[in-house]
């Protein structure tokens, strides 16, 4: 589980709750379990975009990573609480790159990186990543993240 007091010892300040755009919640939570809609390699309004090359920087995946994961945590945040997560189970991860890209586990690093700085062992996840022909906004990266939440929270229904 993870405190407020260890997001700023981290210097990490989560953004707003992602508002939907389409007829979606941002987090559902059934049977203990929080599921986030995809988020979007956004900082605020600005999209990190994509396609993905060779000659992309480490700096922008981990940019783009970082944005994806805080979104994904300020909707869990908003649904149950971070307080409430006892561990992550899966990242998918679509990465809009150009033709012949093959790096995309590069990429996705850069989320598992995130959760890992802050959960730790809890942190640890199961993941996939599909390379795909674009993103809505021309996304860079776009995640879904599931995650168990600790009892007694017993969450049911859209958030």
């Amino acid at each position: 589980m993870i405190s407020r007091a260890k997001l700023a010892q981290l210097g990490i300040v989560l953004p707003d709750p992602p508002a939907p755009r389409g007829e979606y919640v941002p987090a559902v939570v059934h049977d203990g379990v929080v599921y986030v809609s995809g988020q979007l390699s956004r900082e605020g309004n600005l999209t990190i975009t994509g396609p993905v090359t060779a000659s992309t920087s480490q700096d922008e995946l981990k940019r783009a990573g970082r944005a994806c994961v805080l979104r994904a945590l300020s909707a869990i945040d908003q649904a149950v609480g971070l307080e409430n997560v006892s561990r992550f189970l899966f990242l998918r991860g679509f990465v809009f790159a150009e033709p012949g890209f093959q790096d995309f586990a590069r990429v996705l690093d850069e989320a598992s990186k995130v959760l890992v700085e802050i959960y730790g062992e809890q942190g640890l996840h199961a993941r996939s990543v599909a390379g795909v022909a674009g993103l809505p906004s021309n996304g860079l990266l776009e995640i879904e993240l599931t995650a168990v939440i600790a009892p007694p929270y017993a969450g049911t229904g859209g958030a």
